[in-house]
């Protein structure tokens, strides 16, 4: 589940593993910080009011939602920093099993690697066909981050792109299938958002294998957000 405390749904999450009857190993929980839960205290209250709203004692991935507060936020740097050193806590403590951050650009991870002791092990950034944000992507692969594609579909505007159209065609696949694929293909993890059950199964159960004509194969996961 990728969640958030912006979405307001993690409470949903936890009812839906209760309702599954499975163990709480058998699922893996992202959650971010909000803008406004940045800094040292704040960050360690916003996990700690996670963890009850998830009905978990601990979480599998905990980002930062956003560098900045606000995109003319001038101190952002060392709030980033407080905020980093609070998740490193969180996670020497077993509260949570990784750390990392979301819409972070190569700059604002710099800050990060220049004064952690863990470093961020996602960034959670919109990429899509059309809106690969190579610059960011390459970063992440020189220093060991894995990237995790939000927006696979583009809002859905990839559904009228002809040239992904007659792509997937190749393949035998429909279109939203094979744009929510091209993340783990290309190495990163897809967060696909569903609301409706069929669509979160079939985002699950992707079964076919592109050409490597038209992409090459690399190892890939897919993360499936309901939300």
């Amino acid at each position: 589940f990728d969640t958030a405390s912006y979405y307001e749904t993690e409470e949903y999450a936890a009812e839906a593993i209760r309702r599954s009857g499975l163990p709480r190993e058998d699922f893996f929980i992202a959650t971010k910080l909000w803008k406004e839960e940045m800094g040292y205290e704040e960050s360690l209250a916003a996990c700690e009011r996670s963890l009850k709203r998830l009905n978990t004692d601990y979480i599998d991935l905990y980002l930062i939602h956003w560098p900045k507060p606000t995109p003319d936020y001038e101190d952002w740097k060392q709030l980033d920093l407080d905020t980093w050193r609070a998740l490193e806590k969180l996670y020497k403590e077993g509260k949570v099993r990784a750390i990392g951050v979301s819409n972070f650009l190569p700059h604002h991870l710099d800050n990060i690697l220049e004064n952690c002791e863990v470093k961020p092990m996602v960034d959670q950034i919109e990429y899509h066909a059309g809106y690969t944000q190579e610059a960011t992507v390459q970063y992440c692969k020189q220093h060991g981050i894995l990237v995790q594609a939000w927006s696979p579909i583009s809002r859905g505007s990839i559904f009228h792109d002809e040239t992904m159209i007659e792509m997937a065609k190749k393949v035998s696949a429909i279109s939203e299938n094979f744009v929510i694929k091209i993340p783990a293909i290309e190495g990163g993890i897809t967060a696909a958002r569903k609301l409706e059950k069929m669509g979160i199964r079939t985002n699950v159960t992707l079964i076919f294998s592109p050409s490597q004509a038209i992409l090459p194969a690399k190892n890939g996961s897919l993360f499936v957000s309901p939300f």
